[in-house]
C-alpha cells in the first residue's frame, strides 16, 4: 500500500485511542501537523510523533498501520473515506460509526467492530471491513450498512440491534446472535449448535444474494470471496422486532 505508514514505538501495552487518525482528516497535512495531532493514551494525552515513527506521503493514497506491542482502539472509528490497513491485532470498536472507506485488519479485533460508540444510537453506516483473525463481542451490533467481513469466529450478540447491512463471520459466532435484529443479514460460515432464540427456520436454498455478497468481497482476501458454494440454511428473525432479518448459515 502507498500512502502513510505509522509504526507504533511506544511502551508495549499502552493503550491508544485512534479515532482521530483517518485517511481523509490526515489527507494533505504536512508530516509536522500529522506528528503534533494529540492522541488518548494511558489516561493522558500524547502526540502522535511521540507514539509513532511516520514515514511515506499523503494518507489520502492509504493508511498502514503497525501497531506492535500498542492496544489500539477505535481504529477506523467513524471514516468515511479511504482505506487503511492493520498488520497486527485492533482493540475495541475499529470501524465503530464508518460511513465510508475500507478497513483491513491482518489480525484479530476486540469487541463492537463495526458497532456503535458509546452514547451513540448507530454503528456502521457504510463502507467495508474484512479482518483474517477473529472478533469480540457485538460485531455489527446496531449496524445499518455496509459489509464486516471476518474470517475467523465472532463473539457473542453479533449483529445486535442491526438494522440492515451483512456481517459474514466464517468461523462462526458466539450465544445470542442478531439479539434484537430488526432487518440485515448475518452470515455464519459454521452452523450454529441450535436454531438461534428469536429466530424461526426459513428452509434450506440457493441464495442470490450470496453471489452478489461474493462479487462484492472478490479480491480482499476475504473468506466468503473465495467461496465455491452459496447454499445456505436460513433462520427468520428476531421475532421479536418484527422477523425482517436473517442468520444465514453455510451448508
Amino acid at each position: 500500500m502507498t500512502g502513510m505508514t505509522l509504526t507504533f514505538r511506544g511502551d508495549a501495552g499502552l493503550a491508544v485511542d485512534l479515532s482521530a487518525v483517518l485517511p481523509d482528516r490526515l489527507a494533505g497535512l504536512p508530516a509536522e501537523s500529522v506528528m503534533r495531532l494529540a492522541l488518548p493514551c494511558g489516561g493522558g494525552e500524547a502526540p502522535l510523533g511521540d507514539l509513532f515513527d511516520i514515514q511515506g506521503g499523503d494518507a489520502a493514497d492509504g493508511l498502514l498501520i503497525r501497531p506492535g506491542g500498542a492496544l489500539l482502539h477505535r481504529v477506523g472509528a467513524g471514516m468515511a473515506s479511504g482505506r487503511i490497513l492493520v498488520e497486527g491485532d485492533v482493540g475495541g470498536h475499529a470501524g465503530a460509526g464508518m460511513s465510508g472507506g475500507e478497513l483491513r485488519i491482518t489480525g484479530s479485533a476486540g469487541p463492537s467492530l463495526g458497532g456503535a460508540l458509546p452514547g451513540l444510537p448507530q454503528g456502521m453506516r457504510g463502507g467495508l471491513i474484512v479482518v483474517a483473525g477473529d472478533a469480540g463481542d457485538r460485531t455489527g451490533e446496531r449496524m445499518r450498512r455496509g459489509i464486516v467481513a471476518v474470517d475467523g469466529r465472532v463473539g457473542a450478540y453479533a449483529a445486535a440491534f442491526m438494522i440492515a447491512g451483512t456481517v459474514a463471520a466464517g468461523g462462526g459466532c458466539g450465544p445470542c446472535p442478531g439479539f434484537g435484529m430488526r432487518r440485515g443479514t448475518l452470515l455464519l460460515g459454521r452452523r450454529p449448535d441450535a436454531r438461534p432464540d428469536g429466530f424461526v427456520d426459513g428452509g434450506q436454498r440457493d441464495w442470490l444474494f450470496l453471489h452478489l455478497l461474493r462479487r462484492a468481497l472478490e479480491g480482499t482476501g476475504s473468506w466468503f470471496g473465495g467461496a465455491t458454494s452459496t447454499r445456505a440454511h436460513r433462520f427468520i428473525g428476531d421475532l421479536a422486532e418484527g422477523g425482517r432479518g436473517e442468520i444465514l448459515a453455510m451448508l
